[in-house]
């Protein structure tokens, strides 16, 4: 015969409502969207410098992600305080690296070392102004170089003021 009967352990347990939570979900980007933020890197900080929005898996946040992990923070500090090294150098070296402008390096000498304590400190800090920085570093033509144009000072404080 039979047993009819079900054992308690095989019964479901009746729902309850599950309480929601305010908490963000990762979004793991795809290979595209990755791919896509190392390749139009420029493109997506001058986005990110005025302050565009960075939608879970974009090719945008995953370049937000970069430029505030901890590894570029780190990087560019030290890209920053090696201009001063330079620029208070009085040896002249023959490279391939865009020559630096010295005098304004020198006039923001502190405003440079107060954003790379800030980069080293262990607060978080804005893809904008991660942004900002890293279009300052990679802009040849920009006033951190010889031929450059530009109030460093100015881009600098509001890089700093953006973190």
């Amino acid at each position: 015969m039979t047993d009819n009967r079900t054992s308690p352990a095989l019964v479901p347990a009746p729902r309850t409502h599950r309480r929601v939570t305010a908490t963000p979900v990762a979004v793991r980007a795809s290979i595209r969207a990755r791919i896509e933020a190392r390749i139009h890197a420029n493109k997506l900080d001058a986005a990110l410098a005025v302050g565009a929005p960075t939608p879970p898996g974009s090719a945008i946040a995953v370049r937000a992600d970069r430029l505030t992990s901890a590894s570029e923070r780190h990087a560019i500090a030290r890209t920053l305080r090696r201009a001063v090294r330079d620029a208070a150098s009085d040896i002249w070296q023959i490279s391939a690296r865009v020559p630096l402008h010295r005098k304004n390096i020198d006039e923001c000498r502190e405003l440079i070392e107060a954003i790379a304590q800030r980069l080293h400190a262990p607060a978080p800090v804005s893809a904008r102004g991660m942004a900002r920085l890293s279009r300052l570093i990679g802009d040849g033509c920009g006033p951190l170089y010889a031929m450059g144009r530009g109030d460093l000072a100015g881009r600098l404080g509001a890089a700093l003021a953006a973190l």
